[in-house]
């Protein structure tokens, strides 16, 4: 099975389509994007569309397993709807949570200009704070 966001003119990600191997493949039997794309433009008349791998996450193919391998990490994640292609990398990302954090082109993630705390886990939460540039501990709701 093959993943295929369809993209608005901005680039943003309205949908991801699945589309059959069978699709994918030319004349010699190899599997080829232009396929996949023509059989969406057929099926669904027209539309923009580039490939998407559901094993691809930070910019790192991962197997059946969830687990890291040598496999192609195609265009830095599995999209969804709503995150962005980005032409000029040929990434998918979500998108900018803040304006002050810059994007890492290579895993296709967000990056915050101060690292949160080394202590951030389940028993303490972190937020980022837009205004001082800064991450402020999250209080978590008690259950009393």
């Amino acid at each position: 099975m093959a993943y295929f966001a369809s993209l608005d003119e901005d680039n943003n990600v309205l949908k991801v389509h699945s589309v059959g191997n069978k699709q994918l493949l030319d004349v010699d039997g190899t599997e080829s994007e232009e396929y996949g794309i023509m059989f969406l433009r057929v099926l669904l008349g027209g539309g923009r569309y580039v490939q998407t791998s559901y094993n691809t996450r930070g910019g790192v193919h991962h197997d059946g397993d969830g687990k890291p391998d040598d496999g192609i990490a195609l265009r830095a994640n599995y999209c969804g709807k709503g995150w962005v292609y980005n032409v000029l990398h040929d990434i998918f990302h979500p998108p900018q949570p803040y304006p002050s954090w810059t994007l890492d082109t290579v895993k296709g993630q967000w990056i915050s200009p101060v690292p949160m705390p080394d202590d951030a886990g389940p028993e303490k939460r972190y937020t980022w704070n837009e205004d001082d540039q800064q991450w402020d501990e999250y209080e978590m709701p008690s259950n009393d």
